[in-house]
């Protein structure tokens, strides 16, 4: 029974992740934390693992359609995998201290709230004050030096909270990049597959990542491609603007009072 409702609860963030384009740490973390009631270090690490599965074969059509510009993707993995494993290290290793694992979850949860804020906000951003993507051109230039800083960053928070794919990193390809539409979301999700299960390999090593857990929620979410398809051509961008906005707000909400309950 437990197993088939881990498969529905799959099925039912495989469908809004395809639906709205919320990056899976904003959504998975919550309902990992109050459905599953993992604590915040495991949440995290399961949540990067279960980005990794579900992005493989996303990941493989982008580079099948040529969205990702293998040059510009080698150099953000350069400069973003080695802040997201070691922050991933230290704080899998930091939480191993004898009566450090409260302030490391303490710690967590507050940059996971943060984050969560902050895709609110440039959701909210690109709602109202008519933010577009095809506001950027594309350029084959990249600025290594005006990178260097918001990619480590970038790293930092997806390693310690598994948000940042849609969140940081295609904001960071696009404005820093010059990248095309298409080609900063290709590689947005190439990148983040790659750091997430980077990410979920430096805290396996401790037994911190629900390996089965994480399986059996991407099955599930591989249930819901048929409706998400037809959904995605019969609900209006209007619509699923105000439903990705609704499902954001919620994850702030439900990850807010968790952090408030540490006080």
């Amino acid at each position: 029974m437990f197993f088939v409702t881990e498969l529905i609860i799959g099925a039912i963030l495989g469908l809004i992740i395809s639906l709205t384009g919320v990056g899976g740490g904003v959504v998975v973390l919550p309902v990992l934390t109050y459905f599953f009631g993992l604590d915040a270090l495991s949440a995290v690490a399961t949540a990067n693992f279960l980005s990794m599965l579900m992005k493989i074969s996303s990941s493989y059509m982008h580079f099948r359609l040529g969205n990702v510009p293998i040059k510009s993707a080698v150099v953000v993995l350069a400069i973003m995998i080695p802040a997201t494993v070691l922050t991933s290290f230290l704080v899998s290793y930091f939480s191993q201290w004898p009566g450090y694992q409260p302030q490391v979850e303490l710690a967590i949860n507050i940059l996971i709230v943060v984050a969560i804020i902050y895709s609110l906000f440039l959701f909210i951003y690109r709602i109202f004050f008519a933010f577009s993507l095809n506001q950027f051109e594309e350029n084959n230039t990249i600025d290594i030096r005006s990178l260097l800083l918001p990619a480590i960053s970038a790293g930092v928070v997806l390693g310690a909270t598994g948000v940042g794919g849609g969140v940081v990193v295609l904001p960071l390809l696009l404005r820093y990049l010059k990248l095309s539409v298409k080609q900063a979301i290709g590689t947005a999700i190439f990148v983040t597959t790659i750091l997430s299960g980077s990410s979920a390999i430096a805290y396996m090593r401790d037994g911190h990542t629900h390996i089965v857990l994480a399986f059996t929620l991407c099955i599930g979410s591989l249930m819901t491609i048929p409706l998400a398809k037809y959904l995605m051509l019969n609900l209006s961008d209007r619509v699923l603007q105000y439903l990705t906005l609704l499902f954001i707000l919620s994850s702030a909400i439900m990850m807010s009072i968790k952090l408030w309950h540490y006080f």
